[in-house]
């Protein structure tokens, strides 16, 4: 069978249109809530925290080139301690794909189709990253994200521009004042979370075309993600302000409603919503891969694809158990993915695998040098 193989260039576009869509639309309220008009700088404190971040990651996956997560985990930390770690790993893939899924259909709801049933538009977007993933793998992802990712980013430019005529310089002061250290860091914690999938570069590098140069690729994509991020929530404070965006939902979305140029070039949420969309299926489509990729070696699965028809209904029956759209949001995100997937999985677990496989990597080379 020929080798999956992935380029630099389309690792960028993945952890860059990962990160991007769901950053946008589901962190800009929480950070503003918490930090107010000082929210841009909670954005470069969360870059600095993903940086941090991609640094682990990248670090450990340079030690075992061509191996992924379930892989390296066992031989650093052994059989039983690291199939523990993959344990700990496989409750935030099967989490976040139901969630995304979740959070998907209540905006589609709320924004779009009122009357749609959401089982129905879950069914629509599982189908879709089903027959992406079974179709392309990993390569034909990647592919996506190569074409689609630009797209993405000159829409959020298309938007950032249209919105400059409405700026209002005086919404960003007083400066920290009002919101304090503890304020802005509390306020960077969200898109620190939503910006850290770079740390699925643990089971993406393993298809690189070259493992050792990856990690140019994965810093540059958090890099722009967080630029943009931090673009486009800027506007939104310059043009909306800070008095009614932390009682939105979805402030970017309700900034691009308020457009309106020359008098007739209007509905600019339209581009917003194609942004998220296209977001979101590479998204899930990338967690979806990654799920069942990993749980067939997990579980010594040859064909990793067979385990398509277990991930797919698990994680539509658990995107209805939410049952409403703040226990999808902010129930998960303040309960899990902020507490304990941003810290224990996207930072803690990297370091301590790390830590012990350059010990190990130490102790070995000490060993051959005695002899």
């Amino acid at each position: 069978m020929k080798p999956i193989k992935v380029t630099g260039t389309q690792m960028f576009w993945m952890i860059a249109v990962m990160d991007l869509g769901m950053t946008l639309i589901m962190t800009l309220t929480p950070t503003l809530q918490a930090a107010k008009q000082d929210m841009w700088i909670s954005i470069l404190v969360a870059g600095g925290i993903v940086l941090l971040i991609t640094l682990l990651v990248t670090k450990l996956s340079a030690l075992y080139p061509g191996q992924d997560l379930i892989q390296f985990s066992q031989e650093i930390m052994g059989k039983w301690l690291g199939k523990a770690i993959l344990v700990v790993y496989f409750v935030q893939w099967y989490t976040i794909i139901p969630i995304v899924l979740r959070q998907f259909s209540d905006l589609v709801q709320i924004m779009l189709l009122q009357q749609t049933p959401k089982l129905a538009v879950i069914i629509i977007m599982v189908l879709l990253i089903v027959y992406a993933t079974y179709a392309g793998g990993i390569e034909g992802i990647a592919r996506c994200s190569e074409v689609l990712g630009p797209i993405i980013l000159l829409m959020i430019i298309l938007v950032i521009i249209a919105s400059i005529k409405d700026v209002d310089l005086k919404n960003v002061l007083p400066i920290y004042v009002d919101s304090g250290f503890a304020g802005i860091v509390y306020g960077a914690l969200a898109p620190a979370s939503y910006l850290g999938h770079s740390v699925e570069y643990l089971m993406l590098a393993a298809f690189l075309h070259q493992p050792m140069k990856g990690a140019p690729y994965a810093y540059r994509a958090v890099i722009v993600a967080t630029l943009f991020v931090l673009a486009a929530g800027v506007m939104t404070v310059f043009t909306v302000g800070v008095t009614l965006t932390p009682k939105m939902w979805y402030p970017f979305f309700e900034m691009s409603r308020k457009i309106s140029l020359f008098g007739f070039l209007e509905n600019f949420d339209a581009i917003t919503i194609v942004v998220w969309v296209s977001s979101v299926f590479i998204k899930l489509a990338i967690y979806m891969f990654i799920t069942c990729y990993g749980t067939a070696k997990f579980l010594h699965v040859k064909n990793w694809r067979v385990m398509l028809w277990f991930v797919a209904p698990v994680v539509t029956v658990f995107a209805m158990v939410p049952r409403n759209v703040s226990e999808a949001i902010s129930h998960y995100l303040l309960n899990y993915w902020v507490p304990i997937a941003l810290n224990v999985n996207m930072i803690a677990l990297p370091f301590l695998l790390l830590v012990v496989a350059k010990l190990r990597r130490r102790k070995r080379q000490a060993g051959q040098y005695t002899k």
